[in-house]
Formats: structure tokens, C-alpha cells, sequence
């Protein structure tokens, strides 16, 4: 199968990359990498990214540059979200992407992040679905929608992350989740179910499940009960323990006991007892924007 595009989202915890082969109802169809460059990690105070942050990121797109050409040399769109469009030498980074790919790294504001995760949440729901909130915690920003199938009715992007809360107690970081994403969505409907994304959301379901296999991840119904026993267990470990725990990926490890506590906080502002595990996600969206990727949808 040709290769359409690369999709890349270098977030502000991880970097991930589509080699994108064709779109479907039902998501992007690809190979699909992830890195942890934690590009938030030790930003500094005015939140530049810092120079041991810049060389994971240069690293990594080395690595993905060169799996680019290998399959083709296809067209490059990318975006940056909350930790590039919030650091002040964001220009480093730009130049970084564009050496390494031949191409511009598309900063997107937290609005434009957040209309592109529901996009490709919406994806785990079937295409006559009603109205849903969708959840898209990632490391510096949280995005919350609510919509339906025309796209979003009410969105927010809030300074809520795994890694700019990485610090906090557990309870101090699901009391401000709980906090934010309250305030956030008071006048959003409440209808619906709730979709979680990205990393935080899945890789507490693949503790939750003992295990991480996209496919048996995705819509998965993630129950608050399920996430506070992985909770308590995870953060009853010291790292190296928890990074032996079934399911756990060893780069998430140190965030994904204030990724839960998060989590936990969203839904109790959200009044949900579950949420939906997407594996579509920001990468699915992007690739679902014909004014990014003029690729065809196929059944």
C-alpha cells in the first residue's frame, strides 16, 4: 500500500508519527510511532523548552525522517501543540523540524487542538452516534469538547498536563482537574457519553486490562472504580517497580500516576462514572482535515 502522507503530532510529551496509507470511517490506516521526547520536561521558567529536551527532539526526528524515506518520501504535515506554541524559543524548534523533515511544523492553538482530537475521537463512536464529550489529556494541555457528528458545539483548552503537573501530589492534581475542567464546561450540555484519548487514557487502560493491545484497548469502557484500583496500585511503587507493572510502558511510568489522578478529576467535574477509550486520536483528526491531508476516504 502507497503511503499518502506523513502525519506527525510533536506533542508536548511525546512525538508520534502516521505513515498514512488510507483513511477510513473507522480512523487512519498506518503504521503508527510513538517516542517520549518529553519536550515539557525541565522547561524553564518562562517556559522555553530546554537544550536536554531539544536533543531528544532532534534525535527523534532524525529517527523519523529516516522512516519517512523509506516509505516513499511522502508528503510531511505535522503540528506542535501546547509545549511548542507556549515556548519562547519556539523558533528553535521550527528550524529543528524543518532541517530534519524539509517541511513546516504547523503550530496549532489550543482551540485548533482541540477540534482536531474530537475529530478523530469521534472515530470510536459509530457515525449515527449522538451528541459525546470527548477528553484529550496530554502533557501540558487538557482539551475538552462536546458535540455531536457535525463536529464541536463547545470546546476548552486548558493548562493542564502529566508533565506540567508532574509535581503535584495525587491529590492536588485531580483537585485542579476537577477545578479547571468545572469551571471550564459549566455551560456545556451533558448529554452523551464521554471518549478519553491519548496516553494518559490508554495507558491507564492497559493497567487496568493488564495488557496493551490497541486493537482490545480501543472502545474499551473504562469504568472510575477500575482507574482508582490501577491508581492505588501504581503509586503504591517506587518506578522501578512500576515500570515491571503488566501493561505499563516504561517511558509513562513517572506521569501516569498524575495522568489517572487527572483523569479522575475530569470525570468527577464531567459527573461520568466511565469513559470510552479512543485509540483515534489528534493523528486521526489531522488526517481527517482535507485542508491538511487531501487524502480520499475509503470504506
Amino acid at each position: 500500500m502507497t503511503v499518502r502522507a506523513a502525519v506527525l503530532d510533536v506533542g508536548s510529551n511525546s512525538v508520534r508519527l502516521l505513515l498514512l496509507e488510507r483513511l477510513t470511517a473507522d480512523g487512519a490506516v498506518g503504521e503508527r510511532v510513538g517516542t517520549v521526547t518529553g519536550l515539557r520536561r525541565g522547561a524553564l521558567t518562562d517556559g522555553s523548552v530546554c537544550a536536554d529536551a531539544l536533543a531528544r527532539l532532534d534525535a527523534c526526528l532524525a529517527d523519523y525522517a529516516e522512516r519517512i524515506v523509506v516509505a516513499g518520501s511522502p508528503p510531511v504535515v505535522a503540528v506542535g501543540t501546547a509545549a511548542v506554541r507556549e515556548a519562547p524559543n519556539h523558533g528553535a524548534i521550527e528550524d529543528m523540524f524543518r532541517r530534519q523533515m524539509g517541511s513546516a511544523l504547523t503550530i496549532v492553538t489550543g482551540e485548533q487542538e482541540a477540534t482536531l482530537a474530537f475529530a478523530g475521537a469521534r472515530m470510536a463512536l459509530p457515525p449515527d452516534a449522538g451528541p459525546c464529550r470527548v477528553i484529550d489529556i496530554g502533557g501540558a494541555s487538557t482539551e475538552v469538547v462536546e458535540g455531536d457528528a457535525s463536529g464541536p458545539r463547545s470546546l476548552v483548552s486548558l493548562p493542564l498536563g502529566v508533565v506540567r503537573d508532574i509535581d503535584k501530589s495525587i491529590d492536588e492534581a485531580h483537585d485542579t482537574a476537577e477545578r479547571l475542567v468545572a469551571a471550564a464546561t459549566a455551560g456545556f450540555a451533558s448529554a452523551g457519553p464521554v471518549v478519553g484519548l491519548a496516553g494518559t487514557v490508554t495507558q491507564a487502560a492497559a493497567l487496568c486490562a493488564g495488557f496493551y493491545d490497541p486493537q482490545r484497548i480501543h472502545r474499551m469502557r473504562l469504568s472510575r472504580s477500575d482507574i482508582e484500583a490501577a491508581l492505588g496500585t501504581a503509586s503504591a511503587l517506587d518506578l522501578p517497580a512500576r515500570r515491571r507493572m503488566p501493561g505499563m510502558h516504561p517511558d509513562r511510568a513517572d506521569v501516569i500516576v498524575n495522568g489517572m489522578a487527572i483523569l479522575l478529576g475530569a470525570m468527577s467535574a464531567l459527573g461520568v462514572t466511565e469513559v470510552i477509550v479512543s485509540e483515534r486520536d489528534l493523528l486521526d483528526g489531522i488526517a481527517a482535515d482535507p485542508r491538511l491531508v487531501p487524502v480520499a476516504r475509503t470504506a
